[in-house]
């Protein structure tokens, strides 16, 4: 028999992924995704999410949970390693991202990524990497013998779901980890993305992402 052959654009098929970590990758994909939509409410809920994920990447924890951006009382649902975290409220939610960027992990994107906006908000499929600290993966206990004084390229496919309200408001993500998915790459020196380099390379996508 000859095999079936599929055609698809599936990047998580494909994984059409940068071979070196780029931070600004993932937002410059947002961006042009942005660029071709043409329906006002759906460019509406992007313009929102593109400014979320540069002010969470950039460590701008204290602006996501804001009015202009997320309505009074979020819900997440976190799920990873067969557990779900359900985090309600600004208080708690905030919380999320402020240790977050306290742990110096904020750094983060997306390799390669399937994504759609729909009138219920984004949704996305990607091969996602963190840069962390070595001894950060000590201290959550992850399946790697990592050096506590080297950085690391932490990597696995996620599955979120963003909500938006009629207003382009964000309600809330629902966020799923395929815990086998698990990788690591010990990052030599010139690769590592420190939090402040991040916040320095995407200055100039910050400064564009308005909600206008």
């Amino acid at each position: 028999m000859t095999p079936t052959s599929f055609s698809t654009r599936d990047a998580m098929t494909l994984l059409d992924a940068p071979p070196v970590f780029d931070v600004t990758h993932w937002p410059l994909e947002v961006e042009r995704y942005l660029e071709k939509t043409e329906n006002s409410f759906h460019r509406a809920i992007l313009k929102n999410y593109f400014r979320h994920l540069l002010l969470e990447v950039s460590g701008y924890w204290d602006q996501i949970i804001v009015p202009e951006l997320t309505v009074d009382e979020p819900v997440y649902r976190v799920g990873d390693r067969g557990s779900v975290e359900v985090l309600t409220g600004k208080a708690a939610v905030e919380n999320f991202y402020r240790e977050t960027f306290e742990a110096r992990v904020n750094v983060m994107g997306a390799r390669t990524m399937n994504m759609c906006v729909e009138d219920f908000g984004v949704t996305t499929e990607a091969r996602w990497a963190h840069v962390v600290p070595g001894q950060y993966l000590l201290d959550h206990q992850h399946d790697v013998a990592a050096d506590p004084d080297a950085h690391y390229l932490m990597n696995y496919n996620i599955f979120q779901i963003f909500a938006y309200t009629s207003e382009a408001k964000l309600i809330g993500e629902r966020i799923y980890v395929d815990s086998a998915s698990y990788t690591y790459e010990e990052l030599a020196p010139q690769n590592v993305v420190t939090p402040e380099q991040a916040r320095q390379a995407l200055a100039p996508l910050l400064s564009r992402a308005t909600l206008d």
